[in-house]
């Protein structure tokens, strides 16, 4: 009862310090939420030289189709009390009341746990997750950390069980074994970038090293993230990885890079036409079909989904066509199936002979498909 109270009043807490975004007519297209890691606040982005990454990128024309949100979430420097899933639905309902999930698109800048809860609140949310184009992680234990398994001797937090790298972590286990069996997740990039510098005793994580450490190691920062993008080294440690002095810095040209390899996308509607020509009937005679398949070409680098077809007589000679031909159904690939009937002349007195007729079927495919913004 405690523990669900406690719940329930962070909730409130996050909902009534969430700042919310503009009406969702003024909405741009993609939002950019920035997700904290462990023992992390809305400073967890601020360099010492004052440089605030969310701040950077709200002021970088590049970013320019794009809102910015700063996520938080109750993670305490000890003894916390919320699990992972449970920290995850707490996210969800934050980012909610921000109307995060009233844009277009979304894309998530997470560092270290938060990577792990963003993913976990998509697992749960697929009408979320159907609306994320990638994950950027940086420095995200998908296979634990050496600190978590130690300092889960000193501290019952519940998340340091699920950061550890011990194996039989299930909650890792499990995540990355339901990330790759779900459409919906697997669509979504995830990149990658690790820290090359150990972290020392301090503040926050540091607080349970006695030594300088690598909190998060190449192969778990990196492990389960798209290939095709190569994995970007940091030379930070954890803490500073995600606190970019300028816009060249390694942490903020590798994201900008990758949301830029990913741009916001328009969806249009056009109308692309196929004409099947050479369709021929006999004097007193009747051309009739009641599955002609008719094709035309979708583009998959920009989503082009067929919508509708309907289609027409054109080009006709020597025929009565009263009625239009009618498409019955259409396949997703791309696919009009049509039924038609026309029937030719008959013999005429100022005409020697029963003439051939002529008539071709014009069929206009209604397509959705998605164009990339210029930034």
């Amino acid at each position: 009862m405690r523990r669900t109270f406690i719940l329930l009043w962070t909730l409130c807490l996050l909902c009534l310090a969430a700042v919310p975004l503009a009406h969702a007519d003024a909405l741009k297209p993609r939002v950019i939420v920035f997700v904290h890691g462990l023992h992390g606040d809305r400073e967890t982005w601020r360099a010492a030289n004052g440089a605030y990454w969310p701040q950077m990128i709200q002021t970088d024309p590049h970013f320019r189709n794009s809102d910015v949100v700063v996520a938080q979430y109750p993670t305490p420097s000890s003894h916390g009390q919320y699990s992972t899933q449970q920290l995850s639905e707490i996210l969800y309902r934050s980012l909610q009341s921000q109307h995060v999930f009233d844009h277009r698109e979304i894309v998530f800048l997470a560092h270290s746990l938060g990577g792990l809860l963003t993913e976990e609140m998509l697992l749960n949310h697929p009408d979320v997750a159907a609306r994320t184009r990638f994950i950027v992680s940086y420095a995200t234990p998908h296979e634990g950390s050496f600190v978590a398994s130690l300092a889960k001797i000193y501290d019952s937090d519940p998340l340091l069980t699920d950061l550890s790298d011990n194996n039989d972590n299930n909650f890792l286990i499990d995540l990355e074994q339901k990330w790759r069996g779900t459409p919906s997740a697997v669509r979504i990039h995830r990149y990658c970038a690790f820290e090359t510098q150990d972290t020392a005793a301090g503040e926050g994580i540091g607080r349970y090293l006695h030594a300088h450490t690598r909190v998060v190691s190449f192969y778990s920062a990196t492990y389960g993230c798209d290939v095709d993008t190569p994995p970007q080294k940091i030379d930070a440690d954890h803490i500073g990885i995600v606190k970019p002095v300028s816009r060249t810095a390694d942490a903020y040209t590798f994201f900008a890079r990758v949301y830029h390899n990913n741009p916001v996308l328009d969806t249009v509607e056009l109308t692309r036409d196929n004409r099947v020509s050479g369709l021929t009937v006999e004097c007193n005679k009747t051309n009739t079909a009641s599955d002609l398949q008719v094709p035309v070409a979708l583009d998959p680098t920009l989503h082009e989904q067929l919508l509708w077809a309907s289609a027409e007589f054109v080009d006709t000679d020597k025929v009565h066509d009263d009625a239009q031909p009618t498409v019955t159904k259409t396949d997703p690939i791309g696919v009009a199936h049509i039924a038609y009937s026309f029937k030719g002349q008959g013999k005429s007195l100022l005409i020697v002979g029963c003439p051939t007729g002529r008539a071709s079927i014009l069929v206009h495919f209604h397509i959705r498909g998605q164009v990339p913004l210029n930034e």
